[in-house]
């Protein structure tokens, strides 16, 4: 089986220093079994034999160890990659709260044997990430995590917000490394409706089905300022049999932009003589948030 950097945890590197007394021997470890590598020195072997807390470790024997760490550290240093992608837009409405998180991918292109554990923080506390670290990343693994941003308490006037994720790993050559974010907040809509009531005339047959009812529309449009969004949804309010459709139910709309709505009846032969109503609703994040259209059948 082939062995790869995401499953090496413990490396062991022999080193030795000759001093005027004798040679010193130790192993300098990498463990890559956390989120960021571990090193340390193990099993020292002094000239008078394996070390013991009663013999004084040279300076310059304390300096050559170090410099063995430092070795392994550089031979070991992961490097960050951001992407893809390379940075992150977002489009939200004013006040809407959290909009769709983006997923953003992370690459360690660093040597062979490292291994890359990176934290992120956020210049903003409308900007989060998920997970809040992303660890145990091997040569050429990548990995990922998640930003999403809260509109709530953004202002269309000041957009846009530009935005940094600080992406650190100390060990990492790179290291820290930056994703921009930018976030443009757009105002809200306006729904508005061409009327508010359709009525629909039929004569009750005195026998047999009613006849075809022509069918009628009402336009929904976006009169909210310049870059609003309206994405709205049609909901009837009633359970009657007699509205047999409207169409399309759901829509997006941009500033004077109008979608007609096709409404249309078919009273069963049960129906009898009067006047019945039904709602349709037009909602969608705005600011009147809803309007009610009354669907009328009158039968004569």
């Amino acid at each position: 089986m082939a062995i790869t950097a995401a499953n090496l945890q413990i490396q062991r590197y022999q080193f030795q220093y000759q001093t005027a007394i004798g040679i010193w021997k130790w192993s300098s470890v990498v463990d890559m079994s956390g989120i960021s590598p571990v090193y340390r020195v193990e099993d020292i072997v002094t000239p008078y034999g394996l070390l013991r807390d009663t013999i004084p470790i040279p300076g310059e024997i304390i300096e050559a160890m170090n410099d063995s760490i430092s070795q392994l550290q550089t031979q070991f240093q992961p490097t960050i990659l951001i992407g893809p992608p390379s940075s992150v837009t977002f489009d939200l409405n004013e006040g809407e709260g959290f909009g769709e998180a983006q997923e953003v991918f992370l690459t360690n292109t660093g040597t062979y044997g490292s291994l890359l554990g990176v934290s992120f923080t956020s210049s903003a506390s409308y900007l989060t990430v998920t997970p809040a670290t992303l660890g145990n990343l091997a040569s050429n693994e990548a990995g990922a995590f998640e930003v999403a941003a809260d509109s709530t308490n953004l202002l269309a006037v000041n957009s846009p917000y530009s935005e940094t994720i600080i992406v650190t790993d100390v060990a990492a050559s790179n290291s820290p490394q930056t994703l921009t974010v930018t976030i443009n907040v757009l105002p809200k809509a306006t729904i508005t409706t061409s009327s508010i009531l359709l009525t629909f005339n039929v004569v009750k047959p005195l026998s047999g089905d009613f006849p075809a009812i022509p069918s009628q529309a009402f336009n929904v449009e976006n009169t909210g300022p310049a870059l609003s969004e309206l994405v709205y949804q049609i909901q009837k309010l009633g359970t009657v049999n007699w509205l047999t459709g409207f169409d399309p139910v759901s829509g997006s709309l941009d500033s004077g932009e109008i979608d007609p709505i096709t409404v249309t009846v078919g009273p069963p032969q049960s129906t009898g003589v009067g006047t019945y109503e039904e709602t349709l609703r037009v909602s969608g994040y705005s600011t009147n948030q809803f309007v009610d259209v009354t669907i009328r059948l009158v039968v004569t």
